[in-house]
């Protein structure tokens, strides 16, 4: 059961909700000093200290012994006990299901464990959901984790998710938002949002756009997403459901989207739209190297990667003429958002400058120079984890971006 500070009475209530900042603060910031939580808390220091002796008799906080002076005498350091318990975090992408455990250090407990993913097999939402129940009992097997050792889990679905956690693309229900649903499966309190929103939180908080106030991320795999990192924290819209970029409408395209609209960049920039770019010229007998690369298995993203790699003419301008499509969407962005940062991540990551030399000369082609100059291009250095790490940041943003919210760690 979720225990909220309103469920407590008197002084209990005053104690849960010191404790809770406490725990708060430490987990945010990872090691502090009892003035540091002072400050940080407006507690005095006799209240801190009793609190602190409390948490540590209880198992949450440890004493790091002392710290560096700061011109008096060296003051002791806390942190929580990482292992006092555990955040879930979850990515159902579209191919692949992936599982990890955190400890309170944000670190993951053994290894990121990678399923077969459902979500497009034409199973129902039943069966998904129980098959994540069952990846995620191995997962705790296998690590030898209890399940009452897991506090919260964070999901990261794609398609549509507004912000009471209620999906209008996959995980669809008439009465129940994916997010009950999962909490009453699970027995845990969950916290979900959109793939590409958790991979910027990931990119904000580990990768090549942490601590940058203001940053853009695109992810292309699959399907293409966008994930606003606006003033340091998350920028989702009116309900939840910003950011998405490959439904913009490009220039010159006349395909009908998968969407129902026509001349989306996902027809043209996606990974499946490359790959069924791909598809169309081989059995036209084009000369690339990339069936040979695949044999008798079906073409992905990777396999053109691959092959552009490996200086195929053909692969080589599926990336460029994707590159130059996706270059005009993020000249828009640019326009728009004056980013510091604007991150390229997804599995498109791996093609490295095939991809963003094209971006980069339409940006000189299509943005004012001044904006174009003040926003810098990255690769993202997460990889293909990027988004299971953000999970984690989907449980922090609960706790440190919506002053409302009632979850805590205690």
């Amino acid at each position: 059961m979720l225990t909220t500070k309103n469920s407590l009475p008197g002084l209990k209530e005053k104690r849960y909700q010191q404790k809770k900042d406490i725990i708060s603060f430490l987990y945010k910031m990872g090691e502090l000093s009892k003035p540091e939580i002072c400050r940080l808390t407006n507690m005095t220091t006799p209240t801190i200290s009793r609190m602190i002796e409390e948490l540590i008799d209880e198992g949450w906080v440890t004493d790091q012994g002392q710290g560096a002076s700061i011109g008096g005498k060296r003051p002791h350091i806390f942190s929580l006990n990482p292992d006092a318990t555990y955040i879930m975090g979850v990515d159902v992408g579209r191919i692949h299901l992936k599982i990890a455990i955190f400890n309170l250090r944000k670190e993951v407990i053994g290894e990121i464990k990678v399923y077969s993913s459902l979500l497009e097999e034409g199973k129902t939402n039943e069966e998904n959901i129980r098959y994540i129940r069952e990846k995620i009992n191995q997962t705790l097997s296998e690590l030898n984790i209890p399940y009452s050792k897991i506090k919260v889990a964070g999901f990261a679905i794609p398609g549509l998710i507004d912000s009471d956690g209620t999906s209008y693309t996959y995980f669809t229900y008439e009465n129940n938002s994916v997010k009950q649903v999962l909490e009453k499966e699970l027995g845990i309190p969950v916290f979900i949002d959109n793939d590409s929103k958790i991979m910027a939180m990931a990119e904000h908080t580990f990768g090549v756009a942490k601590g940058i106030p203001h940053a853009l991320c695109i992810s292309v795999n699959e399907c293409i997403g966008l994930g606003m990192i606006l003033n340091s924290q998350p920028y989702t819209g009116y309900k939840g459901m910003a950011g998405e970029f490959g439904h913009i409408r490009i220039s010159g395209l006349s395909e009908q989207c998968y969407c129902g609209k026509i001349g989306c960049l996902e027809t043209v920039a996606s990974g499946r739209s490359i790959v069924k770019a791909a598809n169309e010229a081989i059995t036209k007998n084009v000369t690339t190297a990339i069936r040979t690369l695949t044999g008798e298995k079906e073409i992905t993203l990777s396999t053109i990667i691959k092959a552009a790699r490996q200086d195929d003419i053909f692969a080589i301008d599926l990336l460029q003429n994707a590159g130059e499509k996706i270059g005009e969407g993020i000249s828009t962005l640019i326009h728009l958002f004056n980013p510091q940062v604007l991150v390229v991540g997804g599995e498109i990551a791996d093609a490295g400058e095939l991809i963003t030399m094209p971006i980069q000369q339409i940006l000189n082609k299509y943005t004012l120079t001044r904006l174009k100059n003040q926003c810098e291009i990255k690769l993202s250095n997460l990889n293909s984890h990027s988004t299971i790490m953000g999970t984690l940041m989907v449980v922090m943003k609960n706790l440190y971006y919506d002053s409302d919210s009632n979850f805590s760690l205690y």
